[in-house]
């Protein structure tokens, strides 16, 4: 499958020898479409991120600047790497917590959806944060704490992005949503795109038709190995372990551009065990 064969090779980054020149000119393109953004986020009440190095120089001027992201596709050893930016940077301070935001954005054609969705996932998770602080603010006061004793907690509410894979055609990455007083209270959502059309990679696609008896096999046997080799087991079927996988099943794509395929806590092994990931050959 010509989505399989992409998947299955990473390219090579190698610089060009006019890079940096090229570089330096679509850092210039992209200074010309800073708009009043800039100055409304001045008004807010942030936090400044110090970074350093070329590197981190790099990034900000990517994120800054839509042009910016554009100029870099031309330029073959950066094209990839431009493919999601950060769209929104926060650090605020509510009543009770400290929160920092970090959103992507899908750069390809057609990623209007889901770039929607992204943003309402990320404003669904934050007023989700707010209300789950209300509750445990009342709870706490209501058994003797103090406003005070509260406040003392310094609760961190974090939304946040970790891109897994990228290349001209195809991205993974997972945003997650947390609060450190509740590790309940960790959300993730995987996004596993086609950057030609924003359409969703499944493990269909990726392991064709007989995909649920391929998956189910691969990770019976990785949990067999497992189990025979440590003291803590994945749970069983009859304990309401792992049964088969099916459309909704959790995953994405690590460096090879293999499917990783991700349990939450508790779902199929112990707590100490924390999210189990398998990995999938394409090769079977």
């Amino acid at each position: 499958m010509k989505n399989l064969e992409e998947l299955r090779r990473l390219q090579e980054i190698h610089a060009p020898e006019q890079l940096k020149e090229r570089t330096l000119a679509a850092i210039e393109q992209g200074k010309e479409v800073i708009d009043m953004k800039q100055l409304r986020r001045k008004t807010r009440r942030r936090i400044a991120t110090a970074v350093t190095g070329v590197a981190a120089c790099f990034i900000v001027a990517v994120n800054a600047s839509p042009a910016f992201a554009l100029g870099l596709a031309d330029i073959p050893a950066l094209g990839a790497l431009a493919r999601i930016v950060c769209v929104r940077s926060d650090i605020y301070e509510t009543a009770d917590s400290t929160v920092t935001v970090s959103v992507p954005e899908v750069q390809g054609e057609q990623t209007d959806r889901v770039n929607q969705l992204i943003d309402e996932q990320v404003k669904a998770y934050e007023a989700k944060a707010a209300a789950d602080l209300a509750e445990y603010k009342a709870a706490f006061l209501a058994t003797g704490g103090t406003e005070e004793e509260f406040a003392a907690k310094d609760i961190q509410v974090k939304v946040d992005y970790d891109v897994k894979y990228q290349s001209d055609a195809v991205v993974s990455f997972v945003l997650t949503g947390s609060q450190d007083w509740n590790a309940s209270t960790v959300e993730r959502h995987y996004y596993n795109l086609r950057l030609t059309d924003g359409s969703e990679i499944t493990l269909k696609d990726l392991l064709g038709e007989n995909w649920v008896e391929e998956a189910n096999t691969q990770i019976k046997h990785q949990m067999d190995v497992h189990d025979g080799a440590s003291e803590m087991k994945y749970f069983t079927a009859e304990e309401g372990g792992f049964q088969t996988v099916d459309e909704n099943t959790k995953f994405y794509l690590n460096e090879q551009g293999q499917p990783v395929v991700v349990f939450e806590k508790f779902e199929v092994a112990p707590g100490a065990m924390g999210e189990p990931e398998f990995t999938l050959d394409l090769t079977h």
